[in-house]
Protein backbone atom coordinates (compact mmCIF):
# COMPACT_ATOMS: atom_id res chain seq x y z
CA UNK A 1 0.00 0.00 0.00
CA UNK A 2 1.45 3.30 -1.03
CA UNK A 3 2.07 6.08 1.43
CA UNK A 4 -0.31 8.94 0.68
CA UNK A 5 0.53 12.57 0.04
CA UNK A 6 -0.78 13.48 3.47
CA UNK A 7 1.05 10.76 5.33
CA UNK A 8 4.35 11.89 3.91
CA UNK A 9 3.61 15.47 4.90
CA UNK A 10 2.58 14.89 8.47
CA UNK A 11 5.56 16.33 10.27
CA UNK A 12 4.03 18.72 8.23
CA UNK A 13 4.59 22.36 7.66
CA UNK A 14 8.13 21.13 8.22
CA UNK A 15 8.14 19.20 4.97
CA UNK A 16 7.53 22.30 2.87
CA UNK A 17 9.87 24.28 5.09
CA UNK A 18 12.78 21.94 4.34
CA UNK A 19 11.89 20.90 0.78
CA UNK A 20 14.54 23.14 -0.77
CA UNK A 21 17.02 22.93 2.09
CA UNK A 22 20.71 22.60 1.27
CA UNK A 23 22.77 19.80 2.78
CA UNK A 24 25.77 21.50 4.37
CA UNK A 25 27.17 18.44 6.15
CA UNK A 26 26.95 14.72 5.34
CA UNK A 27 29.49 12.39 6.89
CA UNK A 28 29.48 9.06 8.74
CA UNK A 29 25.68 8.88 8.92
CA UNK A 30 25.20 12.45 10.14
CA UNK A 31 23.56 15.11 7.99
CA UNK A 32 22.77 18.77 8.51
CA UNK A 33 20.48 20.83 6.28
CA UNK A 34 19.78 24.55 6.27
CA UNK A 35 16.69 25.99 4.63
CA UNK A 36 14.09 28.69 4.89
CA UNK A 37 12.17 31.26 2.92
CA UNK A 38 12.00 34.94 2.08
CA UNK A 39 8.36 35.90 1.57
CA UNK A 40 7.26 39.40 0.72
CA UNK A 41 3.51 39.93 0.73
CA UNK A 42 1.07 42.77 1.10
CA UNK A 43 -2.58 42.93 2.10
CA UNK A 44 -4.47 45.58 0.17
CA UNK A 45 -6.95 47.43 2.34
CA UNK A 46 -9.39 50.28 1.91
CA UNK A 47 -9.55 51.78 5.38
CA UNK A 48 -7.97 54.95 6.74
CA UNK A 49 -4.81 56.30 5.14
CA UNK A 50 -3.07 52.94 4.76
CA UNK A 51 -3.57 51.14 1.45
CA UNK A 52 -1.20 48.16 1.90
CA UNK A 53 -0.35 46.26 5.07
CA UNK A 54 3.09 44.68 4.97
CA UNK A 55 2.68 40.99 5.86
CA UNK A 56 6.21 39.99 4.84
CA UNK A 57 8.28 37.45 6.75
CA UNK A 58 11.46 35.43 6.52
CA UNK A 59 12.32 32.07 8.03
CA UNK A 60 15.46 30.04 8.50
CA UNK A 61 15.64 26.48 9.76
CA UNK A 62 18.23 23.88 10.67
CA UNK A 63 17.49 20.18 10.34
CA UNK A 64 19.88 17.51 11.61
CA UNK A 65 19.83 13.72 11.64
CA UNK A 66 22.33 11.11 12.78
CA UNK A 67 22.38 7.31 12.46
CA UNK A 68 23.15 5.87 15.90
CA UNK A 69 22.63 2.21 15.03
CA UNK A 70 20.79 0.15 12.44
CA UNK A 71 17.42 0.76 14.08
CA UNK A 72 18.00 4.02 15.95
CA UNK A 73 18.44 7.59 14.73
CA UNK A 74 18.64 10.95 16.43
CA UNK A 75 17.17 14.15 14.98
CA UNK A 76 16.76 17.81 15.77
CA UNK A 77 14.97 20.73 14.15
CA UNK A 78 14.74 24.45 14.84
CA UNK A 79 13.21 27.31 12.92
CA UNK A 80 13.17 31.06 13.43
CA UNK A 81 11.07 33.81 11.85
CA UNK A 82 11.62 37.51 11.46
CA UNK A 83 9.12 40.12 10.28
CA UNK A 84 9.80 43.71 9.19
CA UNK A 85 10.65 45.97 12.13
CA UNK A 86 10.33 43.11 14.63
CA UNK A 87 12.66 40.86 16.59
CA UNK A 88 13.57 37.27 15.83
CA UNK A 89 11.04 34.73 17.10
CA UNK A 90 11.36 30.98 17.54
CA UNK A 91 8.79 28.82 15.69
CA UNK A 92 10.12 25.30 16.29
CA UNK A 93 12.75 23.78 18.53
CA UNK A 94 12.67 20.04 19.16
CA UNK A 95 14.81 16.92 19.16
CA UNK A 96 14.24 13.22 19.54
CA UNK A 97 14.89 9.66 18.46
CA UNK A 98 13.60 7.62 15.55
CA UNK A 99 12.99 3.90 16.13
CA UNK A 100 11.41 0.96 14.35
CA UNK A 101 8.11 1.69 16.12
CA UNK A 102 8.05 5.44 15.46
CA UNK A 103 9.58 8.78 16.40
CA UNK A 104 9.70 10.22 19.92
CA UNK A 105 10.49 13.91 20.36
CA UNK A 106 10.28 16.76 22.84
CA UNK A 107 10.29 20.54 22.48
CA UNK A 108 8.34 23.27 20.73
CA UNK A 109 6.50 21.42 17.99
CA UNK A 110 3.12 20.57 16.51
CA UNK A 111 0.46 18.71 18.46
CA UNK A 112 -1.12 15.54 17.08
CA UNK A 113 -4.20 17.36 15.77
CA UNK A 114 -2.11 19.22 13.20
CA UNK A 115 -1.87 16.23 10.86
CA UNK A 116 -5.67 16.46 10.56
CA UNK A 117 -5.99 20.27 10.37
CA UNK A 118 -3.26 20.30 7.70
CA UNK A 119 -5.56 18.37 5.36
CA UNK A 120 -7.28 21.69 4.54
CA UNK A 121 -4.55 24.16 5.53
CA UNK A 122 -2.89 24.17 2.10
CA UNK A 123 -3.12 27.79 0.94
CA UNK A 124 -0.56 30.58 1.26
CA UNK A 125 -3.11 32.66 3.19
CA UNK A 126 -6.78 32.43 4.19
CA UNK A 127 -6.69 28.83 5.44
CA UNK A 128 -5.95 27.02 8.68
CA UNK A 129 -8.86 27.70 11.06
CA UNK A 130 -9.03 24.26 12.69
CA UNK A 131 -6.43 24.81 15.42
CA UNK A 132 -8.96 26.29 17.81
CA UNK A 133 -7.70 25.09 21.18
CA UNK A 134 -4.06 25.45 22.22
CA UNK A 135 -4.05 21.68 22.79
CA UNK A 136 -4.78 21.20 19.06
CA UNK A 137 -2.41 23.84 17.67
CA UNK A 138 1.00 23.89 16.06
CA UNK A 139 4.23 25.19 17.60
CA UNK A 140 3.40 24.35 21.22
CA UNK A 141 6.23 24.50 23.78
CA UNK A 142 6.94 21.72 26.26
CA UNK A 143 5.37 19.10 23.99
CA UNK A 144 6.17 15.40 23.97
CA UNK A 145 5.17 13.84 20.63
CA UNK A 146 5.00 10.29 19.31
CA UNK A 147 4.51 9.69 15.58
CA UNK A 148 4.44 6.29 13.91
CA UNK A 149 3.48 5.04 10.45
CA UNK A 150 2.25 1.48 10.04
CA UNK A 151 1.73 -0.64 6.91
CA UNK A 152 2.79 2.41 4.92
CA UNK A 153 -0.78 3.73 5.28
CA UNK A 154 -1.75 4.50 8.89
CA UNK A 155 -0.07 7.35 10.76
CA UNK A 156 -0.77 7.61 14.48
CA UNK A 157 0.32 10.53 16.64
CA UNK A 158 -0.04 11.26 20.33
CA UNK A 159 1.17 14.22 22.34
CA UNK A 160 1.38 15.45 25.89
CA UNK A 161 2.01 19.16 26.50
CA UNK A 162 3.18 19.93 30.01
CA UNK A 163 2.01 23.17 31.57
CA UNK A 164 4.93 25.48 32.41
CA UNK A 165 2.87 28.27 33.98
CA UNK A 166 2.06 26.51 37.26
CA UNK A 167 -1.65 26.58 36.42
CA UNK A 168 -2.22 22.82 36.26
CA UNK A 169 -3.42 22.92 32.64
CA UNK A 170 -1.53 20.06 31.02
CA UNK A 171 -2.83 19.11 27.57
CA UNK A 172 -2.94 15.92 25.57
CA UNK A 173 -4.03 14.77 22.14
CA UNK A 174 -4.22 11.77 19.84
CA UNK A 175 -4.86 11.44 16.11
CA UNK A 176 -4.91 8.88 13.32
CA UNK A 177 -4.74 9.31 9.56
CA UNK A 178 -5.31 6.45 7.11
CA UNK A 179 -4.53 6.61 3.40
CA UNK A 180 -6.21 4.25 0.98
CA UNK A 181 -4.65 3.11 -2.31
CA UNK A 182 -7.24 4.90 -4.42
CA UNK A 183 -6.48 8.42 -3.15
CA UNK A 184 -8.84 8.72 -0.17
CA UNK A 185 -7.51 9.85 3.22
CA UNK A 186 -9.56 9.73 6.42
CA UNK A 187 -8.46 11.17 9.77
CA UNK A 188 -9.67 11.98 13.25
CA UNK A 189 -8.19 13.61 16.34
CA UNK A 190 -9.09 14.53 19.90
CA UNK A 191 -7.33 17.01 22.17
CA UNK A 192 -8.04 18.33 25.64
CA UNK A 193 -6.75 20.91 28.09
CA UNK A 194 -8.56 21.63 31.34
CA UNK A 195 -12.19 22.18 30.20
CA UNK A 196 -11.28 22.96 26.56
CA UNK A 197 -11.88 19.90 24.35
CA UNK A 198 -11.68 19.64 20.57
CA UNK A 199 -12.49 16.75 18.23
CA UNK A 200 -11.60 17.05 14.54
CA UNK A 201 -12.60 14.89 11.58
CA UNK A 202 -10.98 15.09 8.17
CA UNK A 203 -11.37 13.61 4.70
CA UNK A 204 -9.38 14.23 1.53
CA UNK A 205 -9.33 12.83 -1.98
CA UNK A 206 -6.59 13.10 -4.57
CA UNK A 207 -7.23 12.30 -8.23
CA UNK A 208 -4.41 13.17 -10.57
CA UNK A 209 -4.28 17.00 -10.57
CA UNK A 210 -7.34 17.45 -8.31
CA UNK A 211 -7.26 17.61 -4.51
CA UNK A 212 -10.43 18.00 -2.42
CA UNK A 213 -10.54 18.05 1.38
CA UNK A 214 -12.76 18.99 4.30
CA UNK A 215 -12.23 19.14 8.06
CA UNK A 216 -14.85 19.56 10.76
CA UNK A 217 -14.05 20.49 14.36
CA UNK A 218 -16.34 20.55 17.38
CA UNK A 219 -15.93 20.90 21.10
CA UNK A 220 -16.40 23.09 24.12
CA UNK A 221 -14.33 25.87 25.64
CA UNK A 222 -16.16 25.24 28.90
CA UNK A 223 -19.56 23.97 30.01
CA UNK A 224 -21.33 26.95 28.41
CA UNK A 225 -19.40 27.59 25.19
CA UNK A 226 -19.75 24.93 22.50
CA UNK A 227 -18.19 25.55 19.10
CA UNK A 228 -18.17 24.06 15.60
CA UNK A 229 -15.90 24.79 12.65
CA UNK A 230 -15.86 23.70 9.01
CA UNK A 231 -13.04 24.21 6.54
CA UNK A 232 -13.09 22.91 2.96
CA UNK A 233 -10.62 23.29 0.14
CA UNK A 234 -10.27 22.39 -3.53
CA UNK A 235 -7.01 22.56 -5.46
CA UNK A 236 -6.49 21.94 -9.16
CA UNK A 237 -3.09 21.94 -10.85
CA UNK A 238 -3.63 23.17 -14.40
CA UNK A 239 0.06 22.81 -15.20
CA UNK A 240 3.20 21.94 -13.28
CA UNK A 241 3.56 25.64 -12.48
CA UNK A 242 0.01 27.01 -12.18
CA UNK A 243 -2.72 26.02 -9.72
CA UNK A 244 -5.93 27.41 -8.27
CA UNK A 245 -7.01 26.88 -4.67
CA UNK A 246 -10.50 27.55 -3.34
CA UNK A 247 -11.20 27.73 0.41
CA UNK A 248 -14.36 27.88 2.49
CA UNK A 249 -14.38 28.56 6.23
CA UNK A 250 -17.30 28.67 8.67
CA UNK A 251 -17.22 28.62 12.48
CA UNK A 252 -19.44 29.56 15.40
CA UNK A 253 -19.38 29.67 19.18
CA UNK A 254 -22.76 29.29 20.87
CA UNK A 255 -24.57 30.08 17.60
CA UNK A 256 -22.53 33.26 17.07
CA UNK A 257 -20.54 33.24 13.82
CA UNK A 258 -16.80 33.72 14.26
CA UNK A 259 -15.71 32.71 10.72
CA UNK A 260 -17.62 32.92 7.43
CA UNK A 261 -15.55 33.37 4.30
CA UNK A 262 -14.74 32.12 0.84
CA UNK A 263 -11.33 32.63 -0.73
CA UNK A 264 -9.71 31.95 -4.09
CA UNK A 265 -5.94 31.78 -4.59
CA UNK A 266 -4.00 31.69 -7.84
CA UNK A 267 -0.46 30.40 -7.47
CA UNK A 268 2.36 30.16 -10.01
CA UNK A 269 5.48 28.16 -9.16
CA UNK A 270 8.33 28.98 -11.52
CA UNK A 271 10.35 26.16 -9.97
CA UNK A 272 10.79 24.62 -6.51
CA UNK A 273 12.50 27.78 -5.27
CA UNK A 274 10.26 30.69 -6.25
CA UNK A 275 6.53 31.23 -6.56
CA UNK A 276 4.04 34.07 -6.74
CA UNK A 277 0.45 34.10 -5.55
CA UNK A 278 -2.60 36.28 -5.16
CA UNK A 279 -5.51 35.46 -2.86
CA UNK A 280 -8.86 37.15 -2.43
CA UNK A 281 -11.20 36.37 0.47
CA UNK A 282 -14.84 37.38 0.70
CA UNK A 283 -15.67 37.86 4.38
CA UNK A 284 -19.38 37.43 5.14
CA UNK A 285 -19.27 38.43 8.81
CA UNK A 286 -21.16 41.60 9.71
CA UNK A 287 -18.86 44.61 9.60
CA UNK A 288 -15.90 42.58 8.31
CA UNK A 289 -13.88 43.51 5.23
CA UNK A 290 -12.75 41.44 2.30
CA UNK A 291 -9.04 40.71 1.98
CA UNK A 292 -6.70 40.76 -1.02
CA UNK A 293 -3.14 39.46 -0.49
CA UNK A 294 -0.38 39.22 -3.09
CA UNK A 295 3.07 37.80 -2.48
CA UNK A 296 6.36 36.42 -3.78
CA UNK A 297 7.98 33.53 -1.92
CA UNK A 298 11.53 32.29 -2.38
CA UNK A 299 12.49 28.97 -0.73
CA UNK A 300 16.10 28.18 -0.04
Amino acid sequence: MKKTLLATAILSGLVSATAGAATVYDNDGTTMKIGGRAEVRGEFVDTGDQTVKDKSRARINFNGKTQISENLTGFGFMEYEIKPDSSLSNRYLFAGFGTQVGDFSYGKQDTSNVQISDMTDIASVHSGIQQIADSSSDKQSNTFLYSGTFADALTVQANFTADDADSDEDAYGISALYGFDFGLDLGASFSSQDEFDQATLGAAYTLDKLYVAATYAMGSADANNDFTSLEATVQYKFTKEFRLIGMLGMADVEDTDTEDFFALEAQYRFNKSIRTYISYAVNNLDGAEDSLVAGIRYNF
